[in-house]
């Protein structure tokens, strides 16, 4: 007979991070997998055998590059950069908590906007910050820059984090928005989805650190590889925080390679570009669907029926999406990642089903 024993837990866990919510996903499969935001390409045959011979090739009872002066390298010659510009790690997520604890003293001032992804205002409590999110309308569009510089309250040390274009809700900054947050603080900007935006990349600046990604226009999410980019000076100081060997020889070599294919990147962004201009206008014609304006490589969607009914209901005919009812303002809200043509022709033909 087994017994069931209470759960037990350290007196030293600090009460913020026990009363805090874990960042879960629950494990679901499905046969058509539109819940995450990755891409819909796979990375090519022949490019794969390249990096596995190249891996195959190096001993691996031995650390990677400290200094990954070769993928540096890389960055530097793609974007046009130095290559003291920029660090590398194991997904930008673990960058983002990285230069969170440079910047983020306890009681700091860390505004951003909501609905936004939640794993920023669980790192700011983790470090001891004071979270300031400000609320805006999500169907705008926009991120809400005026009222984030507000919430600043003339503070000089404020530091915001703003994802433009927006994860959930995939709203941008207008233009002239992010250089009217510099001159109030320090900005930490996360690009995740930047490829799928106009925007282009803004310039080396002291005053910000911007998050990139391989996961998403790349297609390597499962690799596991961020960018931090900012001044020589400011990555100097990120570069303290950040855990040492933190991206391995693998996951380096695959970057090494896709940076390597701009062509394949442009034409692949640019397909999904388009499938998410005619995935939006396909549900626009669903009764009760409502998608909100979008500048990434997914659509967050309001429905008329209970936004976890439909979300049943699609994983039951084999479509996987993601519920982000739980969010500020997003109450009657799920989000679709954008798919191959295919893929979103089944989507939208399911949803219609489901709505009917």
């Amino acid at each position: 007979m087994s017994v069931i024993t209470p759960e037990l837990r350290s007196a030293a866990v600090r009460e913020a991070i026990a009363s805090m919510r874990a960042y879960t996903l629950e494990p679901r499969v499905a046969e058509l997998k539109l819940d995450q935001n990755e891409s819909p390409f796979d990375v090519p045959a022949e490019i794969k055998a390249a990096i596995l011979e190249r891996a195959a090739s190096r001993p691996w009872n031995l650390y990677p590059d400290f200094e990954l002066v070769r993928v540096r390298q890389a960055w530097a010659l793609a974007f046009g950069i130095a290559p003291d510009e920029v660090l590398f790690g194991n997904g930008s997520n673990e960058l983002l908590l990285a230069a969170l604890a440079t910047f983020v003293e306890p009681g700091r001032r860390v505004v951003f906007p909501s609905p936004t992804f939640t794993l920023y205002e669980k790192l700011v409590v983790t470090l001891g910050g004071t979270p300031v999110p400000v609320a805006f309308d999500p169907a705008t569009g926009e991120l809400p820059a005026a009222a984030m510089i507000e919430a600043a309250a003339g503070s000089p040390d404020t530091i915001f984090v703003v994802c433009s274009p927006n994860n959930p809700t995939g709203g941008v900054l207008a233009e002239g928005d992010l250089e009217r947050l510099l001159a109030v603080g320090t900005v930490l900007l996360d690009r995740a989805y930047g490829e799928f935006d106009d925007a282009p990349m803004p310039p080396i600046d002291p005053r910000l650190v911007v998050f990139r990604t391989f996961s998403k226009a790349f297609g390597l999410a499962g690799l596991r590889i961020g960018a931090v980019v900012s001044t020589v000076a400011n990555c100097r100081e990120i570069r303290k925080v950040k855990l040492p060997y933190n991206l391995n020889f693998f996951s380096e070599e695959a970057a090494i390679a896709m940076l390597g294919q701009p062509e394949l990147i442009e034409q692949r962004v640019a397909a999904i570009r388009a499938e998410r201009e005619r995935l939006v206008a396909g549900m626009r014609t669903i009764e009760g669907v409502r998608p909100f304006p979008t500048r990434a490589n997914f659509i967050a969607f309001e429905t008329s029926r209970a936004p976890r009914v439909v979300f049943d209901a699609l994983l039951e005919r084999g479509i996987l999406v993601r519920d982000v009812s739980a969010y500020p303002r997003l109450g009657s809200a799920l989000r679709v990642s954008v798919g191959s043509n295919a893929q979103n022709d089944r989507f939208i033909q399911t949803l219609r089903e489901v709505m009917a």
